[in-house]
């Protein structure tokens, strides 16, 4: 199960937490980018070396 499935479920369970799991979600979404662009952005980088 990944972390958006785990939200949705604590959020049917729980529904006065959305706050809690949409800040854990833009978390994930902004950390899941950073490696993103942090891998290509060295592949990049190796191939103009």
């Amino acid at each position: 199960m990944n972390l958006h499935e785990e939200c949705l479920l604590k959020y049917l369970r729980l529904p006065d937490e959305i706050s809690t799991n949409t800040e854990i979600l833009k978390l994930n979404n902004m950390i899941m980018e950073k490696k993103f662009v942090l891998k290509n952005f060295s592949s990049k980088l190796t191939q103009l070396n």
